[in-house]
């Protein structure tokens, strides 16, 4: 069952509900539509900051990692906005979105994943050779940014609107809780360990994204790109779950002919769509990036 499915289901058994049930089910879909095709968004915001900044650093990177405490990665040569930026990654997640079911996306997913792992080893292990002593740093963070702080924790587990989707798609379903709690206790360590990491290494300065505090020498500019490389097919995941929810539905309208056609036309609309939020100033998305990672 799907979430919608679940909410529809569970109005059914309650009276009073039961004729509202349709209802239930379509509210629960909008706003997953809403709240992934938001996270979408900030896909577009990563790869941009980080890609400019190592375009921009380019001319200056060398082979010394000495840690900079000033601020992130000096910028030495200015080029695009990061729009521009943005726009030059569309047509790569218009690509990644045609694939169309998660069993495709599990390989990708895994190579992502390693990627991924080796960039946060290689991050782990620079913020913690220069961490400074003794450490002098506010203890408690000031009242008004707590709003960021829960915006930014329910960003860090966005992933709850693919859980059902994976699930379903599992050979063996009945093993999904195990997973769901091994992955989401890794994740938890992690998000945790390198943002306390983070903040004992680089204080008050610390970067939008940890990863823009790093040097601009070779190795951690190619940790940015392992990272982006990472985040960005990602991205299909997050994807799946409104394209699941608005394409079918759609697809039933038209005839076996142009099913394959209207299905590619959609996806690359959603996508657009994510795109112009961000491009258009959802810089909401960034603030939540930017804390996450």
């Amino acid at each position: 069952m799907s979430y919608g499915e679940v909410m529809q289901y569970g109005m059914e058994n309650m009276s009073w509900l039961r004729r509202h049930s349709r209802w239930g089910s379509r509210m629960v879909n909008l706003f997953l539509i809403i709240t992934q095709m938001g996270f979408c968004c900030v896909y577009f915001v990563f790869l941009s900051d980080n890609v400019k900044q190592v375009v921009e650093a380019a001319n200056a990177t060398t082979f010394s990692c000495q840690v900079n405490h000033t601020n992130q990665t000096e910028v030495l040569v200015p080029s695009f906005d990061s729009r521009i930026y943005m726009l030059i990654v569309l047509p790569f997640f218009i690509l990644l979105v045609f694939i169309p079911n998660l069993k495709y996306l599990a390989p990708l997913s895994l190579i992502a994943n390693l990627v991924m792992t080796l960039s946060l080893i290689l991050i782990y292990i620079y913020s913690i050779m220069n961490i400074t002593y003794p450490i002098d740093l506010p203890k408690v963070g000031r009242f008004k940014d707590y709003p960021l702080f829960f915006g930014t924790a329910i960003f860090a587990f966005e992933g709850i609107g693919v859980v059902l989707p994976l699930e379903n798609k599992m050979q063996r379903p009945q093993r999904f809780t195990e997973v769901l709690y091994l992955g989401m206790g890794i994740v938890t360590f992690l998000y945790i360990s390198l943002g306390t990491i983070g903040y004992m290494c680089f204080g008050e300065h610390i970067g939008g994204s940890i990863t823009l505090n790093l040097p601009n020498c070779w190795t951690y500019q190619a940790v940015k790109l392992l990272y982006c490389f990472g985040i960005f097919i990602t991205f299909a995941l997050q994807f799946y779950v409104p394209a699941e929810i608005l394409i079918p539905p759609a697809l039933a309208r038209v005839g076996e002919r142009w099913e394959k056609l209207v299905d590619l036309m959609l996806r690359t609309f959603l996508v657009i769509i994510t795109y112009r939020l961000r491009s258009g100033g959802a810089y909401c998305c960034s603030c939540f990036e930017s804390k996450c990672l």
